[in-house]
C-alpha cells in the first residue's frame, strides 16, 4: 500500500509539472464564474436574492502572455523594426513576430497550486527548457533561471507565488543576448506584478 501512495504522488508531481508548461491553467472554471447571493436594496421583501459576481481573489489568472510586455518595448529592447503578436494556446503564449512573419520572441505563462509544483524556484526551474547550462539570477523576480535551448535559443524562466499558486513566465529569444533577455524579464516582471 505504501508504494502505491509514493507513486500516486510521484504521478501528481509529474503531471503537475507537465500542466504547467504545457498549458494548464489550474483554475477551477466554477471558481471563476462563483456568484454570492445578495440582496439588492430597492428588492422587494421576499424576493429571490440576486447573484452578484464575486471581487477578484489574489490568485486570479495571470493575464495573457501578450499582456506582460508590450510592442513597443520589445522594438526598444531587440532593437529591431515593427513587431506584432501572435496569440496561441488561449492566450498563455505569445509569439512576437517581425515583419518577415519571423519569431523574434516568445512568451508563456502558466499558473498552478504550489501543491503540485513546490514554490517558485521549482516552478522556475520546471519551465526552464533544454540541456544546456543554467544560471540562478536574483533580482527578477522570486526566482529566475537563465538557460540555453538548442530549438528556442536563450531562455528565462520566472516565477512568482501569488496566494497558494505560482505563476511561472518563460520567456525566449532566438537571436538575442542576456542583457536584452534580461531587460525583457525585468520588464515582464513589473508588469506580473501589478496584474496580481
Amino acid at each position: 500500500m505504501t508504494g502505491r501512495v509514493g507513486s500516486t504522488a510521484g504521478l501528481v508531481a509529474v503531471v503537475g509539472l507537465a500542466c504547467l508548461l504545457g498549458g494548464c491553467d489550474g483554475d477551477d472554471p466554477a471558481s471563476r464564474h462563483t456568484a454570492s447571493a445578495t440582496s439588492t436594496p430597492g428588492d422587494p421583501a421576499g424576493a429571490p436574492p440576486r447573484p452578484t459576481r464575486a471581487a477578484p481573489a489574489a490568485n486570479a489568472p495571470p493575464g495573457s502572455g501578450c499582456d506582460l510586455l508590450s510592442l513597443t518595448r520589445v522594438e526598444e529592447v531587440l532593437a529591431i523594426g515593427p513587431v506584432h503578436t501572435r496569440p496561441a494556446e488561449a492566450g498563455r503564449t505569445c509569439d512576437y513576430l517581425d515583419g518577415r512573419e519571423r519569431r523574434v520572441l516568445t512568451v508563456t505563462v502558466g499558473q498552478l497550486p504550489q501543491a503540485m509544483v513546490g514554490g517558485p524556484a521549482d516552478a522556475a526551474r520546471s519551465s526552464a527548457t533544454g540541456s544546456g547550462p543554467r544560471e540562478t539570477l536574483p533580482g527578477i523576480a522570486e526566482a529566475a533561471v537563465l538557460y540555453q535551448d538548442p530549438v528556442r535559443g536563450l531562455g528565462l524562466a520566472f516565477a512568482r507565488a501569488r496566494g497558494d499558486l505560482v505563476v511561472a513566465v518563460d520567456i525566449t529569444v532566438p537571436d538575442a543576448d542576456r542583457e536584452r533577455l534580461v531587460a525583457l524579464a525585468r520588464t515582464a516582471a513589473a508588469a506580473l506584478e501589478t496584474t496580481g
